[in-house]
């Protein structure tokens, strides 16, 4: 606390122990008779003045414990019970007053006690309800910028930060040396503080909203195309596992294709061996039948000598120096053999080449 609430403080005690002194009549507080409760009071008077609250509470409990204490004996009590923090109490006693002490001399300060008292119990509503009626029946009571202050306060700590900036801007503006005026500017600092504070947090919140549908919307994409991907893999792992079946057939095709040209290679090889014979065998023959001819044309003067025939069928031979064949069965379907298998030998040439 400031030094000026202390002294105030001081003063208060001083006036209400000259209250007392003059109030009370002297034979009351120096004659041998003093009953108990004048003697509590007195004490509790006195641990008050030394700040003892906790002797203070006692002797001043047992003093309005008798009845029809005094309004100073009640008030002390309270404040007592403010300084020893037991707000519950105080909250108790300050409605006892003012039900029984609605004209009491002391009624404004236990007004503004009692919403001390709420405040610091954390009932911030009844405080800010408290300490509003309190300045609008007493404007022109010294703790004025006080209940001011708490209500401010109030506001804060349920973190209303734009009704407690306005009211501790007033008591800067309206109370610029006002006791509370420099935890109003500290408490402005701070909510202006706060207010960027909560700007930022804004941004960043809605920043990361922000990132958070850009993340979920690519991943969403990502997912789609890695979908569309796999199905376009699967496609052409179809495709490509068809065209492997039908090479596959293609190949057995021409497998059986090539087995086919083998074989009628070795049918063809087959034949031109046999052709080979029957070649040789005709030339053979032609030179037989040349030979026959030569003959024929040494002896064609003669007449011919009957002989037996011959196993060849008759000719007809024309001149010449080894003479032709005109008429000869076997020779014709030799030839006719000869040109089979040139053509045979032709078509394997060109498939060979294909």
């Amino acid at each position: 606390m400031g030094e000026k609430y202390l002294m105030r403080k001081r003063i208060i005690y001083l006036l209400i122990l000259l209250c007392l002194v003059f109030c009370l009549p002297v034979n009351t507080l120096w004659a041998e008779d003093t009953d108990e409760q004048t003697l509590s009071m007195l004490q509790g008077y006195e641990a008050f003045r030394n700040e003892d609250w906790v002797s203070a509470l006692f002797f001043l409990r047992k003093a309005v414990g008798y009845g029809a204490a005094s309004e100073e004996a009640w008030y002390l009590l309270i404040l007592s019970e403010m300084y020893s923090q037991e707000y519950a109490s105080a909250i108790q006693d300050c409605q006892y007053y003012m039900t029984h002490y609605p004209e009491g001399e002391f009624y404004p300060l236990v007004e503004y006690q009692y919403g001390r008292a709420l405040y610091s119990s954390g009932r911030y509503q009844d405080a800010i309800s408290q300490f509003s009626d309190f300045c609008h029946t007493y404007p022109e009571s010294a703790f004025y910028p006080s209940a001011i202050f708490y209500i401010a306060e109030s506001f804060f700590n349920e973190y209303n930060y734009a009704s407690a900036k306005v009211l501790y801007q007033r008591l800067v503006d309206e109370f610029p040396l006002g006791e509370r005026t420099p935890e109003a500017e500290e408490r402005l600092l701070a909510i202006s503080q706060a207010e960027r504070e909560e700007k930022l947090l804004y941004l960043l919140r809605v920043t990361g909203e922000e990132y958070l549908a850009a993340k979920e919307d690519y991943e969403k994409q990502l997912r789609k195309y890695q979908s569309e991907d796999s199905m376009g893999l699967q496609d052409q792992l179809s495709k490509s596992f068809s065209d492997i079946q039908e090479m596959r057939a293609t190949v057995d095709v021409l497998q059986g294709q090539n087995a086919a040209q083998a074989r009628r290679i070795a049918e063809l090889e087959d034949e031109n061996e046999r052709l080979q014979i029957s070649a040789g065998e005709a030339r053979r023959i032609a030179a037989d039948i040349a030979t026959a001819g030569a003959i024929a044309s040494e002896e064609k003067t003669e007449e011919p000598a009957p002989t037996e025939k011959s196993g060849y069928p008759d000719v007809v031979l024309e001149e010449g120096v080894l003479g032709t064949i005109t008429r000869y069965p076997e020779l014709e379907a030799l030839r006719e053999k000869a040109d089979e298998l040139q053509r045979l030998l032709e078509e394997r040439s060109l498939g060979g080449e294909k």
